[in-house]
């Protein structure tokens, strides 16, 4: 799943339908892959226990930015709606009570300071969540006034950092491919090829 309703429980029974629904007509043992979902993190902490009941291999709750002054400007819904503390948990709870590598968090690299993107992966990862890289591509209007990319090396120090991350705490991203799966298997590759 992909994007959100910024309503835990309207979206709670959307994806349960989906979940159900797989079971039903396809059935989740026929399903090669996995099962990724990209949730808003729910007040009630037991709907995630319900999706891996009903077959979610893995569980997102993307921050999108670790920098808090430039994700307020940028993904304001993420601070004032769902907020940084309740994508915390929801992540921290998974991680806790799934198993490392069945949470993880998407990072919009790009957008805000290598450090700063250091300090968030490095959080995340150190609790079992597993940090996702998604390239910012601009498009449309600027963001934080800029269309402007880094250059070249601030993506190598990105893919090594992750790399060093999904060694260091045993962080394998999913095989999966497709519009939410980002580049965190080609850096999982890299990691392995380059050990």
């Amino acid at each position: 799943t992909g994007g959100s309703t910024f309503d835990s429980q309207k979206e709670h029974s959307y994806i349960a339908s989906y979940l159900e629904a797989i079971n039903k007509y396809v059935g989740r043992e026929n399903i090669k892959g996995d099962i990724l979902l990209y949730i808003t993190p729910p007040k009630d902490l037991s709907i995630i226990d319900e999706y891996f009941k009903l077959g979610a291999s893995k569980i997102a709750c993307s921050l999108e930015l670790w920098d808090e002054e430039l994700a307020k400007k940028i993904t304001p819904g993420k601070i004032d709606l769902t907020t940084r503390k309740r994508h915390l948990e929801a992540l921290e709870y998974i991680s806790r009570n799934y198993g490392v590598g069945k949470a993880f968090s998407n990072f919009v690299i790009g957008i805000e300071g290598f450090e700063t993107l250091k300090e968030g992966a490095t959080y995340l990862a150190e609790r079992g969540i597993i940090p996702t890289a998604s390239v910012w591509m601009p498009m449309g209007r600027p963001v934080n006034n800029t269309m402007q990319t880094p250059g070249i090396e601030y993506y190598k120090k990105v893919k090594n950092l992750f790399a060093e991350l999904y060694q260091k705490y045993n962080l394998e991203p999913s095989r999966c491919r497709g519009l939410n799966v980002c580049i965190e298997r080609d850096i999982w590759n890299y990691a392995h090829i380059n050990i």
